[in-house]
């Protein structure tokens, strides 16, 4: 998935692969299978660890864009336009954090035949003040923002000439709890499970704090 997206050249797409098995569950298996573009030259796609099934476009045309596992594979069909960026949404928009934690933040670009893309891997994000709020640009964590210190940022997110921008505040709230979902689930012997932590602050607030946290397990 997606099935049959269409996106502007020079941008990327994110691919995911669902595995369907003989007890009727499905699993998450995009950083398990094996991905593959039937035009490099059209569109490349990545195995590596943080962007697995990241699809890159180089030029106009379409590609087939392949995820297999062992016997069993799984396929999309990717057309690249050759459309231009007009701008960009960094989203959200305004938003305040505690000191120490983080923000994901996005950037959805709007071509010149109205189409739109998620650019949040291909932009180039800055910090109006590191000392209070730094950004990643960085495979695998693209516009994570992480706080350091009281006060307020502005976020950019450029690509060429295009910019984008929002306002992140950074506040002194305290973490009073923190909630792991999915609660209970069942998964296939050698497959994966994401799980995400949300803290609730003193604020009455609340931030994914998934990549703030120390995660255990009670049998490794």
């Amino acid at each position: 998935a997606p099935p049959t997206p269409s996106v502007a050249r020079g941008t990327t797409q994110q691919f995911t692969a669902t595995g369907t098995y003989s007890d009727s569950t499905t699993q998450d298996l995009t950083s398990t299978v094996s991905w593959l573009s039937s035009d490099n030259t059209v569109a490349s796609i990545s195995n590596s660890p943080g962007s697995y099934g990241l699809a890159s476009t180089l030029a106009a045309g379409s590609a087939t864009i392949t995820a297999s596992l062992g016997s069993v594979s799984g396929t999309s069909a990717l057309t690249v336009s050759a459309a231009t960026l007009v701008s960009i949404q960094v989203s959200p928009g305004a938003t305040s954090i505690a000191r120490g934690t983080t923000q994901q933040f996005t950037a959805t670009g709007t071509y010149s035949d109205t189409s739109t893309q998620d650019l949040t891997a291909a932009v180039t994000w800055a910090s109006s003040d590191t000392s209070i709020a730094t950004i990643a640009n960085a495979t695998g964590s693209e516009g994570l923002a992480t706080a350091a210190n009281l006060g307020a940022v502005t976020i950019t997110a450029t690509l060429g000439s295009v910019v984008g921008s929002a306002n992140l505040g950074i506040s002194s709230a305290v973490l009073v709890s923190i909630d792991v979902t999915p609660g209970n689930p069942t998964i296939a012997k050698g497959t994966t499970q994401q799980f995400v932590a949300t803290g609730t602050y003193s604020d009455s607030t609340t931030q994914d704090i998934s990549t703030s946290v120390a995660w255990t397990s009670s049998d490794p």
